[in-house]
């Protein structure tokens, strides 16, 4: 059998040609990803003060075909003398260099450049030249640069919206507090049923005033406030929010089972952690639902890597499917009760988002809700 008979009909590359065409495929290669890239190629002779640029380079500097810069003359395509002494000192160390410069192109355009280089030397070991390469980063430089002034811009606005929240809510407060003492003075001359249920609803829009207002207050100093870490022992801060809890949790007929084995103790900030866990317990004993034999499970959990706090009921639960949106939202109220807080699922929110976590909820109406913490 004549092995040659089962080759294709094709002629079949030598070792000379093979060789030749992988070459040939290297210099494509390199050519189409220095193309796609931006990057040009670049030499510099100290002896002779020549310095050459390949096609690309001098595309992306505008730099006519028939223009020989010399090393003084590439040298003022930087736009900053500092620049220029700055890659001298790099390659007067001898080591291979990187630098980010701005650089003028020969139509007098800015434009930010990767320069990265390797310096040459003779056998006597002195430095003649360095050769490199240098790629155009202009547009994701501009588009950081520009990112950084956006957020200058509403950094200087949060920090306006602080100060007028802070103004809003002081001036507020002092309102709020003589209302309250008005209604003291007040409640001493009470002498009809008409004033006195008159002075109830004062009383009552007072208290809400109050409240609303000591949210508010919460809500501004969250990101403002200094906030200090401690080792949280998990069950102790239930067992304390439950003792506050205890006479609505009685007079509702709810039973709390508790589960921390999986995470006992970690560190956050004590107040944040505590007003997170009374906000989710209060909120799934107002969303009851009267016609079950109600209950709450509070347990921990590690997954991913990710510390979890999972407060689960079986109550009335939330239709995510139109009000998703709204339930952490401030002032609104998915089930219209006249007991409901708008602010506390927004407050508690924004006291996890403070820390680098997040709260999110999955819910379905008539079955329940289970809000999850994850730190």
């Amino acid at each position: 059998m004549i092995l040659t008979d089962t080759l294709p009909p094709y002629k079949m590359l030598d070792c000379n040609d093979y060789f030749n065409s992988s070459q040939e495929d290297k210099a494509y290669f390199l050519s189409e990803v220095a193309e796609a890239t931006r990057t040009g190629v670049y030499s510099a002779n100290f002896k002779q003060n020549a310095f050459f640029i390949d096609t690309i380079g001098r595309e992306i500097l505008h730099m006519p075909v028939d223009y020989m810069p010399s090393i003084n003359e590439a040298a003022y395509l930087l736009s900053s003398p500092r620049d220029l002494k700055d890659l001298i000192r790099d390659c007067q160390t001898g080591n291979r260099f990187e630098r980010d410069v701005l650089m003028n192109t020969c139509s007098n355009q800015e434009i930010w450049m990767r320069f990265t280089g390797k310096p040459k030397h003779d056998e006597e070991g002195e430095m003649i030249g360095v050769r490199g390469v240098f790629t155009s980063i202009d547009k994701y430089v501009r588009e950081k640069k520009e990112l950084e002034k956006h957020s200058q811009v509403i950094k200087a606005q949060n920090e306006r919206l602080l100060h007028f929240a802070h103004i809003v809510s002081h001036n507020l407060r002092s309102h709020s507090s003589n209302l309250e003492l008005t209604l003291e003075l007040f409640k001493e001359v009470l002498e009809d049923d008409r004033t006195k249920v008159f002075y109830s609803y004062l009383g009552e829009i007072s208290n809400n005033l109050s409240s609303t207002l000591e949210h508010l207050n919460q809500v501004v100093t969250i990101n403002s406030q200094k906030k200090v870490y401690e080792v949280i022992n998990v069950k102790t801060v239930v067992d304390k929010v439950l003792i506050r809890l205890q006479k609505e949790l009685e007079k509702a007929e709810i039973t709390v089972k508790t589960d921390f084995v999986k995470l006992q103790f970690f560190e956050y900030v004590p107040a944040f952690f505590e007003n997170i866990v009374y906000t989710l317990v209060q909120n799934a004993i107002k969303y009851r639902d009267p016609s079950k034999s109600s209950y709450i499970e509070i347990k921990t959990k590690v997954k991913n890597k990710k510390r979890l706090l999972v407060v689960k009921d079986n109550g009335r639960g939330i239709d995510l499917t139109s009000q998703k949106e709204s339930v952490f939202q401030a002032f609104t109220d998915q089930q219209k009760l006249k007991d409901s807080n708008g602010l506390a699922l927004f407050l508690a929110k924004n006291q996890v988002e403070a820390l680098g976590g997040d709260l999110v909820v999955n819910s379905a109406s008539t079955i329940g809700s289970s809000f999850t913490v994850k730190f």
